[in-house]
């Protein structure tokens, strides 16, 4: 009897051992895979971040070469605006804008772009805030170069920093951006820096017309966050026409965590979706305005 209950109690203590490590090791797997869900939130977080900050910086640019090719002359080519041959039919009816000096044949020249107080445009992308450019030449110039920086400037409340260089390869463009840095309505932060070459793919036997004309873009980035440092490049190049608010075609891939997502803007058809892809997760996001 007595070496009967020794065995049972033998077998009620392995088992309990047994149990033991099963639950131990299924809590580390619950762990690992709640760390991994975890980091898999944070890159797709950053990834969509990233389109919002590309287009940020995007609008820049091309806020600055539509100004630069208005008809107070400053284009040098006799590139026109939009049909209202101003910016501001396009941008802000409000808008102040002023050349220092106001010349036509002195150069460098610096611009003010002011959308004051604030104005919302024809797709809803609110800017608030001024745009500064330091330019040696007219924009549309081979070897013109515009040196793009920001006060108090906002964009859908986010506001933005840094310095975006941009140089003219007529009929396209180069730019790199540093220490740019978006604040976010609620306080977050990112921090960005990034190189892009711009190509005119069409339009250009309309050399008086800005809305025909299709770009191509490649380039790559560093986006950072209080948790996050993700690396961009493009993989497809990605396709803009300026008579759409959004990029309509082209595939980035953002690396951050050892993992790679992948952001798919479509197949050419303008519209503000885009499609984020991370392993065996995918989500549809919208773009920003």
């Amino acid at each position: 009897m007595k070496h009967y209950f020794n065995t049972n109690k033998v077998l009620t203590l392995t088992a309990v051992a047994i149990s033991s490590i099963t639950i131990f090791f299924a809590c580390k797997k619950e762990d690992k895979e709640g760390a991994d869900e975890q980091q898999d939130v944070q890159v797709m977080g950053v990834a969509q971040k990233e389109a919002e900050i590309n287009a940020i910086y995007e609008d820049a640019l091309e806020v600055t070469l539509e100004t630069s090719a208005s008809d107070n002359g400053l284009d040098g080519s006799s590139r026109k605006a939009p049909t209202g041959t101003e910016p501001q039919a396009r941008f802000c009816p409000s808008m102040e804008i002023s050349y220092l000096p106001a010349d036509l044949e002195t150069w460098p020249k610096t611009i003010r772009i002011d959308f004051l107080t604030g104005c919302t445009d024809q797709f809803n992308r609110t800017r608030k805030g001024a745009i500064l450019v330091s330019l040696n030449k007219p924009i549309f110039l081979q070897g013109a170069e515009a040196i793009i920086t920001f006060e108090d400037y906002y964009v859908n409340d986010i506001k933005v920093e840094g310095t975006q260089t941009v140089q003219s390869l007529f009929p396209g463009y180069a730019y790199n951006v540093s220490a740019g840095k978006l604040t976010f309505p609620g306080g977050k932060v990112m921090e960005y820096s990034g190189s892009r070459t711009i190509t005119l793919k069409e339009g250009a036997e309309t050399p008086l017309v800005l809305m025909d004309d299709v770009y191509e873009l490649s380039g790559n980035a560093t986006v950072k966050d209080s948790l996050v440092t993700a690396q961009v490049v493009t993989t497809e190049k990605l396709i803009r026409k300026l008579n759409c608010a959004y990029i309509d075609k082209g595939i980035l891939t953002i690396t951050a965590n050892g993992q790679v997502a992948t952001l798919d803007y479509g197949n050419g058809e303008c519209d503000n979706k885009a499609m984020l892809t991370l392993k065996d997760k995918s989500k549809e996001i919208t773009l920003p305005r």
